[in-house]
């Protein structure tokens, strides 16, 4: 349903996440006032664990699902089949575990916008739990035979190039981007956040995919004003990279992150206690 008269809307989630990403690429796109914090709310953690993103309109209840938060803000819903086209680009994402310390690098970059100096301290102490978090269940789904490559990460994306090339669209919404589009880029975010060689440079160099590559640069042009895009140090035309946290910042996120990793135990048990954690949406 849409909110009608939204002042402002909070979301919580890392930027890594593609989900995540769609839904602020959706907020920037609608001139929509948000701010966004990588912790969750005591309510929210209670109620969904960390699962994200999570946003509450003006003063309202957190709610859940990347589209519906879109169809919140006025975007049409995304019918079943490009559901599954759309998470079908998302294959190769479980290589971003392969090396550890880029991965925890990659999330200890992430920039929170906040007036208060402890605040961020205190959440960048906090955030090595969301890292040691996607890491184990990542780790795990590997573990039990989930991370299946195709024989071209090419294939995972020819759906949407053969829709550009018979539609003649400039985006999967027409004239401007719809929810499939603001999905779509979301993953290239994430595939570019924390990059595996083999699957970037497939996006980037396959002959088979002129017309995706294409729309990534239509995309990042109409999102220029973006803040969070990874993509733009991989694809033309170049933009700004995601703004970074501070050197001090990555120094608190880094202590907080060996800090755990002592207390191991207790953080497996407790990552382990948030992924069987029931989900209650609000």
């Amino acid at each position: 349903m849409i909110q009608e008269n939204i002042e402002h809307v909070s979301v919580y989630g890392v930027l890594h996440s593609p989900w995540v990403q769609a839904v602020l690429l959706g907020l920037h796109e609608k001139d929509i006032s948000h701010s966004v914090q990588p912790i969750p709310s005591l309510s929210s953690l209670v109620s969904s664990g960390l699962m994200m993103p999570a946003a509450k309109i003006n003063k309202g209840s957190w709610q859940l699902d990347s589209e519906e938060i879109l169809k919140s803000i006025g975007y049409k819903g995304i019918d079943k089949v490009d559901k599954r086209a759309i998470f079908r680009t998302w294959d190769g994402v479980l290589h971003r575990v392969d090396n550890p310390f880029e991965f925890f690098h990659g999330f200890s970059l992430n920039k929170y916008d906040h007036p208060s100096i402890l605040v961020r301290g205190l959440s960048s102490f906090l955030r090595p739990f969301i890292t040691y978090y996607f890491f184990t269940l990542i780790s795990f789904l590997i573990f039990t035979g989930k991370r299946r490559d195709p024989d071209s990460f090419a294939d995972q994306f020819l759906p949407w190039e053969r829709r550009l090339s018979q539609t003649g669209s400039l985006y999967f919404g027409g004239s401007s981007p719809n929810a499939v589009d603001l999905q779509l880029f979301g993953i290239v975010q994430c595939h570019c956040s924390i990059p595996y060689a083999p699957l970037l440079e497939t996006i980037q160099s396959d002959p088979a995919l002129p017309q995706y590559r294409e729309w990534i640069g239509r995309m990042q042009e109409h999102f220029a004003g973006y803040k969070h895009l990874y993509s733009g140090q991989h694809f033309r035309p170049e933009t700004p990279v995601a703004q970074r946290s501070s050197f001090l910042e990555r120094v608190v996120y880094w202590f907080g992150a060996l800090f755990m990793l002592l207390l191991l135990p207790i953080t497996l048990l407790s990552v382990c206690a948030l992924a069987l954690l029931p989900n209650r949406n609000y």
